[in-house]
């Protein structure tokens, strides 16, 4: 199916944009967010977040969030009302996951750069499939499995994660190295990958249960009116952000921007997509570009959809220890006939 500019299809002013998802080596002397860390200020706290049992009406004039300079940035217009304003947090964030694939497998292109303007490029494949409810697997308590390959530079090919997120219990997650030719269990949550501004808890998809929701005031991004969800995470997702926001366009349910917080109060990354990546892929609607920023270090890594299988039969043979010893992830040509190169 012919992908489609959300762009061609967008109502109201502006238009769209966000995520779903993406990954050591001695990158630039240990990659681009090695960079010397900037002195400026940490953003200030943001405005408490609406409470879940009182969300505000539409037309209701709404605090301003605080600036970096303490003072409050006008809050956005709201739209004329309709019942999707009385939408709660968690109501938003579960469209947001409705709109995801059951599976997909994606070669990406990740550049990295740092401000005196080195860059470094890798690729990886990555392989996601999530089990619905009622299947022996969900049953077993697996909420989901990721994959992620190294295909590019030449020094580190070959290095690949798995994570096999549960519902009541840590992740499994392990680590294969070419150069210790061995799998190694360990917590990637916080591991960077490839050197670039993402970790592994960054691709790997959330659940609805990882997080407790609260709605903010809408706001508009890029000229398109969006919900603002704030999202705590539970103490059971073990996640290395307090929290983080989403910007989430009201047509699509895409976040456009995403902003993350980490223990000590201080935001640390924001998420961006361009309007104009937003394409359509069999009724699903993601970016295939999105830009990861660490704010304090002024570094940055976009990452490029290249290839995309939409929801391919993946068995699990493909998330198994021996698949990461494996050189190549040798995917059979009627797995791969469905791909699209956005």
């Amino acid at each position: 199916m012919r992908a489609h500019s959300a762009k061609q299809r967008r109502r109201g002013p502006g238009a769209l944009a966000a995520l779903a998802a993406l990954l050591g080596c001695a990158w630039l002397a240990h990659g681009p967010a090695a960079a010397q860390t900037g002195s400026g200020a940490a953003p200030a706290t943001p405005a408490e977040p609406q409470a879940e049992s009182e969300p505000q009406a539409a037309g209701e004039e709404a605090p301003g969030e605080p600036t970096s300079s303490g003072s409050a940035a006008p809050a956005a217009a709201a739209e004329d009302a309709s019942p999707e304003d009385s939408l709660t947090a968690r109501e938003i964030y579960t469209r947001v996951l409705d709109n995801r694939f059951g599976a997909s497998v994606q070669e990406l292109a990740l550049v990295s750069g740092d401000r005196v303007g080195r860059e470094q490029r890798s690729r990886v494949q990555m392989l996601w499939k999530r089990y619905e409810e009622k299947t022996e697997d969900r049953e077993g308590g697996i909420l989901s499995r990721t994959l992620v390959r190294y295909l590019e530079p030449n020094d580190i090919r070959g290095t690949s994660y798995l994570v096999i997120n549960k519902q009541d219990a840590p992740s499994d997650q392990f680590v294969y190295l070419p150069s210790m030719r061995r799998v190694r269990r360990m917590s990637l949550r916080s591991e960077s990958i490839a050197g670039t501004d993402l970790n592994v808890e960054d691709i790997v998809p959330r659940e609805l249960d990882d997080a407790e929701y609260a709605r903010i005031p809408d706001e508009l991004v890029e000229e398109t009116p969006c919900y603002v969800v704030q999202a705590t995470p539970t103490a059971e997702a073990d996640s290395d952000y307090s929290r983080f926001w989403l910007y989430v366009e009201k047509e699509h349910y895409v976040p456009l921007r995403i902003r993350y917080w980490d223990s000590g109060g201080v935001e640390i990354k924001e998420m961006r997509s361009p309007i104009e990546s937003i394409r359509e892929f069999e009724g699903i609607w993601l970016p295939v570009e999105s830009t990861m920023r660490q704010l304090l270090d002024d570094t940055y890594t976009t990452i490029v959809i290249d290839m995309l299988v939409p929801n391919p039969e993946l068995s699990e043979k493909y998330f198994t220890q021996r698949q990461l010893e494996s050189t190549k992830l040798r995917l059979p040509k009627s797995l791969l006939k469905g791909a699209q190169k956005p």
